[in-house]
C-alpha cells in the first residue's frame, strides 16, 4: 500500500484494537478470579470456568495476531 496517510490510519485503528484486547484480557482475568474459590483456586463452576478459559485463549490468539499485524504495518510504514 503506497498511501502513507491510509497506512497511518490503519496503524492508529489497529492500536485501538490492541488497547481493547488488553482490556478484554483484564476482564477475563477478573472473571476467572471471581469463578475460583479461595480453597486452592478451584473453580466454583467448572463448566463456566472452562468456557472462560477457552475465551481467554482465543483473546490471546487475537492479541498475538494484532501484535503481528502492527509489526508488519509499522515495518511497511517506515
Amino acid at each position: 500500500m503506497e498511501n502513507k496517510k491510509a497506512i497511518e490510519e490503519i496503524i492508529n485503528q489497529t492500536k485501538r484494537i490492541e488497547e481493547n484486547n488488553f482490556l478484554n484480557m483484564e476482564y477475563t482475568t477478573s472473571i476467572n478470579m471471581l469463578l475460583n474459590s479461595n480453597d486452592l483456586a478451584q473453580p466454583k463452576d467448572y463448566e463456566l470456568a472452562k468456557k472462560f478459559d477457552k475465551l481467554n485463549k482465543r483473546i490471546e490468539d487475537i492479541n498475538k495476531l494484532t501484535s503481528d499485524l502492527l509489526n508488519d504495518l509499522s515495518s511497511r510504514h517506515n
